[in-house]
Parts: structure tokens; sequence; C-alpha cells
């Protein structure tokens, strides 16, 4: 059976796993070095925050940690009917429609960087946030996984991957197009 999974309903098999922050140059023109990050006081108090705001609590993270040059965990949202604003997060989550999340930090080392920002070279995590927009473009919700058979039927290989070592750009006639994937991810719901 081919299924593919998207936003949904977590569970602990299925938690909603995030990208909080990796080292691209964020919209503040500022860069967090992934293996900078002292998660030791934020694992004591692992809070998910809405909005950077104390006073509305969504959850915890778990299984936070750098792999490669990413920060990455697991959003475990309050329980249903814990409040109506969890429920109204909860229900944006699994819609899709809140899938960005902002670190809360106090920089320990960092240098300018040319053209503006910084460069935070040593940072430690107090709090993690659900937003609407995040300062870096990529702390977003991960795509959970596509069954391989249709990600095949999605995507392009590139010729590397498709074995071609002469040289020659081909593409393979069985796969559809960029555009075509897009619009076959439209149509499951995925964007």
């Amino acid at each position: 059976m081919e299924s593919v999974q998207k936003s949904g309903h977590q569970s602990k098999d299925n938690p909603f796993e995030f990208v909080l922050s990796d080292e691209s140059v964020d919209r503040m023109g500022d860069v967090i070095k992934a293996d900078g990050w002292d998660l030791r006081a934020f694992k004591s108090n692992p809070i998910a925050l809405f909005g950077h705001s104390h006073d509305k609590p969504v959850g915890r993270w778990e299984n936070v940690r750098v792999a490669g040059k990413r920060l990455i965990g697991n959003l475990k949202l309050a329980k249903p009917g814990t409040s109506d604003f969890i429920d109204t997060v909860r229900s944006l989550v699994e819609q899709g429609i809140i899938k960005a999340v902002s670190v809360g930090f106090q920089p320990v080392e960092a240098t300018p960087r040319k053209g503006g920002g910084y460069e935070y070279i040593k940072s430690a995590l107090h709090e993690v946030s659900l937003v609407a927009v995040p300062a870096n473009q990529n702390a977003l919700a991960i795509a959970k996984a596509i069954n391989p058979k249709v990600a095949d039927q999605l995507f392009v290989q590139s010729d590397s991957e498709a074995g071609d070592t002469d040289g020659q750009s081909t593409q393979n006639p069985k796969t559809p197009n960029l555009n075509a994937a897009k619009e076959r991810l439209k149509a499951l719901g995925i964007d």
C-alpha cells in the first residue's frame, strides 16, 4: 500500500520534527553556528512556547540535537483539551498552517559579519517557539516520509543519482519533470 504521511496527528511513532536552526543567513543577517549550541540548560527545561511568549507554553521539545549543520528537535504538544488556545495551536500545526519555529537564545561568543549581522559562534539555547514567520527561513517542520515508490514517481533524479557518468544531461523519460512533481505534491496536499 502506497501512503504519504503529512501533517496529520501526532503520536509517539509520528512526532512533529522541526529544523530549529541551521547555519543559513537569517532575515537579520545573522548566522548561528550549529556546533556552538550549548543545550545543557535547555534540556533540563525544554519548553515550547508560542511566539516567544512566556505565558503561552504549548508543549516541550524532545530529542533536541545537532545533526550536521542543523539543530533538530521533536515537538510534543500539550494534550488535546488542555486549553482552547493549545487546541487551536495543535490544529494549526496539524494542518500545516503553522510550521515554523524560532530559537530564543543567549549569545556566548559572536563576531560581526561583513554587510551586517553577527556570526554566533557559541550560543546557549533557552527556548524554541512556534511562530508564524521565522527569522531563519529554514526553521520549519520537516516533511514526513514519502513511500520510496511514490517519491520515484514525484521527483526527478539528477544525472549522478541516475548513474549517468558521461557528463551529458539526460532526463529519464519515465520520470516526470519538476513542475509535474510539484503538481502531484499539491494534489496530495503536500506543499
